[in-house]
């Protein structure tokens, strides 16, 4: 029983061995191919002879009333260069302006735009909680600065549940914004 055990080893170990010997010897003629074909490509491109393009003037006026009605329409539509819009003064991308008739537009709020004023007021109630949570657990019921100075170590997850708080912030003044307009 151990002969026939190892003499099938021995034949799956040669079906192996043949595998990886014809892969080994079709990577070398892949190879080789490559480095000689690539060689005939280059001297064929090189005996070809090649025209280089001349702009007709018909090709000339083309361009220039293509760019001349780009440039047009262009300046028509909402993608004019404005002092307001540039950044760190009311930042503002062409199709989303951030006010409307002296009001803000939902688009003040960024990524969170598209959420409705309870989705945001959960999220504000929600962090609010964590992060007076973290805090008060960080500076009163659980001192980490006393705990520090016995064994060296605080807990992390009181830094990270405090930092919830000034998130929670942010979401109550987006909430706000959502209401007024009505969404």
């Amino acid at each position: 029983a151990g002969l026939a055990g190892a003499e099938a080893g021995s034949s799956s170990a040669g079906s192996w061995g043949a595998a990886a010997a014809t892969i080994a010897l079709g990577a070398q003629a892949g190879v080789v191919l490559a480095f000689y074909g690539g060689r005939a490509a280059r001297r064929a491109e090189e005996k070809a002879t090649t025209t280089t393009y001349m702009e007709s003037a018909a090709d000339e006026r083309l361009f220039e009333q293509v760019y001349l009605d780009y440039a047009t329409e262009y300046l028509k539509g909402p993608m004019y260069h404005n002092d307001l819009k540039v950044q760190g003064f009311l930042p503002e991308y062409p199709g989303d302006p951030m006010f409307k008739q002296g009001k803000m537009t939902s688009n003040v709020v960024g990524n969170l735009k598209t959420f409705s004023s309870n989705e945001l007021a959960f999220f504000a109630v929600l962090f609010f909680a964590i992060g007076l949570y973290g805090t008060l657990m960080f500076w009163w019921f659980d001192p980490q600065f006393l705990r520090a100075d016995l064994t060296g170590q605080i807990n992390p997850s009181y830094v990270i549940e405090a930092l919830f708080l000034p998130v929670s912030f942010f979401m109550h003044i987006a909430c706000y914004i959502q209401r007024k307009n009505g969404k």
